[in-house]
């Protein structure tokens, strides 16, 4: 089946999918109107964005029951939204999905307060959130990433001699070790295997061969034990505590090697600022990165997967989705439909060197079908 841009209103077009793609979802991501109160966007593109709460939960619940056939038993389903909604969402969707659907509420840093912001009374509003349910909590599948962060300074040993028995390790200062050219900080990443620290061992929480492991390590200081766990990683230990290795926190990270952290449910690193001109798309408000929908992609798919926008927009979610070999159904009314036309020609075209074009490798390719509801293709 062909990557699809439906043209018209998302409901009926959720239900039109259902004899056609029923149970072959695997992300469904939704950034619907938040309910501000407020007239969005500019000169065609404009829309009021004002409904009563009870409405507004009726309009977003409608879609999200007429998405649910179309997900996979392992597919989930992201909301976009600000505080407006965001609560009432949740209980909501709690009710239409089950509780025990519910993965994370994830907070994101969106935008940053300037001189004209700050003016208004009470706190700057910075972050969105992203609600994410799965389908089915027993097929629930996802694929856990770690971010960059900066090195961590509390590993400060080196390991003299890796390719003796650990019995015979000896270990001294990474400081000494680092060639007087390099900075420490590079030296530190580059040879991650053979930096190390130490890290104390609780005696109300590890397990027996641990404690052992321990008792052993302070009776024999000048040593590294060794601690086999069957069906666990093994342990190392020096004077009674856990000697820990920083080659488990360093990874290459869009073709980078790197200190890392794994990914928590508050993203702070994905920057809002300079997206305007991504895809040649300049929509005022609303618009988010490529790299948060490159998040959720990475999050929850594989190359292949189908991938749903109900509230397409720009184009943002299909571009990505078409850049990291995801296929994609986009649905969007009024012009704003043409402008993601646009935009997804070029990146078919291998026009399109925004956005996530470098980290994913794209060049250009594939195709989609342009439909109007009613409509057979186009």
């Amino acid at each position: 089946m062909d990557n699809l841009l439906v043209h018209g209103d998302n409901l009926p077009a959720l239900l039109g999918l259902h004899s056609t793609h029923r149970g072959k979802v695997r992300c469904v991501y939704m950034d619907p109107p938040y309910n501000t109160g407020q007239r969005q966007g500019q000169g065609e593109f404009a829309y009021k964005d004002s409904r009563e709460s009870a409405a507004y939960l009726d309009f977003l619940g409608a879609r999200v029951e007429a998405c649910l056939p179309l997900l996979a038993p392992n597919g989930n389903l992201f909301i976009q939204l600000d505080d407006n909604e965001l609560d009432y969402v949740k209980v909501h969707l709690d009710g239409l999905l089950g509780r025990e659907q519910f993965i994370a509420r994830i907070t994101v840093d969106a935008r940053s307060p300037s001189a004209f912001s700050t003016v208004n009374k009470g706190l700057f509003k910075a972050s969105e959130y992203l609600l994410w349910y799965c389908k089915d909590r027993s097929s629930f599948e996802s694929y856990p990433l770690r971010v960059p962060r900066a090195p961590d300074s509390a590993y400060r040993m080196w390991l003299d001699n890796p390719q003796d028995p650990p019995e015979q390790w000896t270990l001294s200062s990474l400081a000494k070790a680092c060639p007087k050219d390099e900075p420490l900080e590079r030296f530190q990443v580059r040879m991650a295997a053979r930096v190390a620290r130490l890290a104390s061992i609780s005696d109300t929480k590890a397990g027996k061969a641990t404690l052992d492991g321990k008792a052993r390590s302070k009776a024999n200081p000048a040593s590294v034990v060794v601690v086999e766990r069957p069906g666990r990683e093994t342990q190392y230990l020096l004077r009674g505590q856990q000697l820990l290795f920083y080659g488990k926190q360093v990874q290459e990270i869009d073709g980078q090697r790197c200190a890392s952290r794994p990914l928590t449910n508050v993203w702070t690193d994905i920057a809002w600022e300079g997206i305007a001109g991504e895809g040649k798309v300049r929509l005022k408000g609303g618009k988010k990165p490529e790299r948060l929908l490159r998040r959720v992609m990475q999050l929850t798919t594989q190359p292949g997967d189908w991938v749903l926008d109900p509230f397409l927009g720009s184009g943002t979610c299909a571009a990505v989705a078409h850049k990291m070999g995801r296929q994609w159904i986009g649905i969007e009314q009024g012009p704003v439909a043409l402008e993601a036309r646009g935009r997804l020609e070029r990146v078919v075209a291998g026009q399109d060197r925004s956005g996530v074009t470098k980290v994913t490798g794209w060049r250009g390719g594939g195709a989609f079908v342009f439909q109007g509801l009613g409509e057979s293709g186009g």
